[in-house]
């Protein structure tokens, strides 16, 4: 699919008009005749300003098929929206054999580039559909559009480069999390990171349980005990400034399955949790997206991954190990896995030089039941770290909301036996997730950890996404690593 800049007076009518009608119903001006009739009438007789209420009207040669989108109130109108939007207009073209499209972009408020960043990022989240191992084609079948037109003022062709980047990013990162277990094993995922790779140009090395043990990942280590598939420590690098270490590590939790171990889970949605390694997939998504754009800026990408199954070697609840900071960790719940991965991903970051490191992590129940599936919690330090992350995930598109941490957490994940337990109540369960990982972070390191629990799947189908994994993230970790590129 590709994409091109149109300018509204250039527009005309094309076999596919996407149209954004805000709840004022002031239709661009810019629109042919025909089609700004259509679009007023449909937002006068059928109340088409619902948010992402999708009409269509099916025309002829003359005026095409013409799609209003319902974009809310103007002055809430930003990147998401504008995503969304767009992702809408196209996702109505599933059953449709539309081979181009057009789609006007306001830029009211966020500037014509990142709308048109935006409205491509969103036709390109639209053409991924999650039922992929269905047997019927019509079960998987997307419009064969190969030309989508961005109607926008401006130069805007760098917003297209990168709306295109990042949203491939995104719907890769869809596709991995949406595989069933055994289509993606930690060794699959390191083949796909591998694959990524070569095409990206960057550097991979994927550790294998030898050479984890060498290093003193214990505690990673402690989760793989119970499966019989190898574990892979996947460590992606980008070199685009000269230099030693890294402006940007980023750490993507990579549990392919996560049965709960010994403390199982129970039966009742254990099969989602085929999607725990989303902050893996994440991680090396991003990874492509940011050698594509190529910023002058040096990244490393961890992605621990392995299964949590309960077996013969599996860990007990009561085992201690050590980490590789050295800090032992006594396993009281053996289902709290994700942050025993997660200590020596960063551990691993922050001793290849990443001076930041940002962790992305379906991690805690707590923080879908605290925010519910619009926002991924936010957590770190200090504190202009994790507002810097805000303020670039919101640009991005991504919904954070900034969470405390303070020393009386820090307290509850003490052990009784070691230096930490990984499970310390259900009350600030997310809070003191967070707490542990950070008991990781080196002193001068700035850190982010993003729980994504809430936000990595959906279970709604909805006008602009459908049920399934949503890729939350990989927008705001390429936005990171662009923010801290040199000059």
């Amino acid at each position: 699919m590709k994409f091109r800049a149109v300018r509204p007076a250039d527009a005309g009518t094309s076999e596919v008009t996407i149209v954004p009608l805000f709840d004022d119903k002031q239709t661009p001006k810019a629109l042919a005749r025909t089609t700004r009739a259509i679009v007023d009438r449909l937002g006068a007789e059928r109340g088409a300003t619902g948010l992402y209420n999708v009409l269509a009207h099916v025309g002829g040669a003359k005026d095409g098929r013409v799609i209003v989108v319902g974009a809310g109130k103007r002055a809430e109108y930003d990147a998401e929206r504008a995503r969304n939007v767009a992702s809408a207009g196209i996702k109505s073209l599933w059953k449709t054999d539309a081979k181009s499209a057009t789609i006007w972009v306001d830029d009211a408020g966020i500037g014509g580039p990142r709308a048109a960043q935006a409205a491509v990022e969103g036709a390109i989240f639209a053409m991924w559909r999650p039922e992929a191992h269905r047997s019927k084609p019509d079960d998987r079948r997307l419009p064969p559009l190969g030309t989508v037109s961005i109607v926008v003022d401006g130069n805007v062709r760098d917003a297209l480069t990168r709306g295109d980047a990042v949203g491939e990013a995104v719907n890769l990162a869809r596709r991995m999390a949406n595989e069933p277990a055994n289509k993606m094993t930690p060794t699959i995922v390191a083949r796909e990171a591998r694959a990524l790779a070569k095409e990206a140009g960057v550097d991979i090395e994927v550790l294998d349980r030898k050479k984890c043990e060498s290093l003193g990942m214990g505690s990673y280590l402690s989760v793989a005990q119970g499966s019989h598939e190898p574990p892979q420590f996947i460590v992606l690098r980008y070199k685009g400034r000269r230099g030693k270490g890294f402006d940007l590590g980023m750490v993507g939790k990579g549990i392919t399955f996560d049965s709960g171990g010994i403390s199982i889970k129970p039966n009742d949605g254990m099969f989602h949790m085929k999607a725990d390694m989303t902050g893996a997939a994440s991680v090396i998504a991003a990874m492509g997206a940011i050698a594509k754009l190529k910023p002058k800026v040096n990244v490393i990408a961890v992605a621990p991954c392995t299964e949590n199954l309960p077996g013969g070697g599996a860990t007990k609840p009561g085992d201690v190990f050590t980490s590789m900071s050295g800090k032992t960790v006594e396993v009281i719940n053996t289902d709290a896995e994700g942050r025993l991965v997660l200590i020596d991903g960063v551990t691993f970051a922050q001793r290849e030089g990443a001076t930041r490191v940002v962790d992305v992590a379906t991690l805690t129940g707590g923080i879908a039941i605290a925010l519910g599936a619009h926002f991924s919690g936010l957590f770190g330090k200090p504190a202009s770290f994790v507002d810097e992350v805000r303020r670039v995930g919101a640009d991005a598109g991504d919904r954070l909301w900034p969470m405390p941490l303070t020393d009386e957490y820090r307290r509850e994940i003490r052990g009784d036996t070691a230096d930490l337990t990984n499970s310390a109540g259900r009350d600030g369960s997310p809070i003191k997730a967070a707490a542990f990982i950070d008991a990781a972070v080196e002193e001068g390191t700035e850190w982010a950890h993003l729980d994504i629990a809430g936000t990595y799947w959906s279970d709604k189908d909805r006008a602009y996404a459908p049920k399934g994994p949503q890729g939350p993230s990989v927008r705001t970790l390429v936005g990171l690593a662009e923010r801290y590129a040199r000059p």
